[in-house]
């Protein structure tokens, strides 16, 4: 038997492992994109939309403008992540 060849047992090894790590990855990367979704929905429907109603109807408060952006990083952010995990 040559040196360069696997034995059934080694070959079933790394087959197993091989399909192992590409279930993980795929289920990982599943897990992943549904938290950025979520992280993406919280950050728009959670923080922004509500801080710009509230802005346009108390124009004088600070903190909702800075509520409305920390909603937009949040989007942004996650947008991006999403953008890049799907390219």
């Amino acid at each position: 038997m040559p040196s360069n060849e696997l034995s059934p047992e080694e070959q079933y090894e790394l087959t197993y492992r091989a399909t192992k790590n590409a279930l993980w990855d795929v289920l990982g990367t599943a897990v992943y994109l549904a938290f950025l979704i979520v992280a993406a929905s919280i950050g728009l429907f959670t923080l922004f939309f509500p801080a710009v109603l509230n802005l346009s109807q108390n124009p004088n408060r600070p903190v909702l403008l800075g509520a409305a952006a920390v909603g937009v990083l949040i989007f942004g952010v996650a947008g991006y992540r999403i953008y890049q995990l799907t390219r």
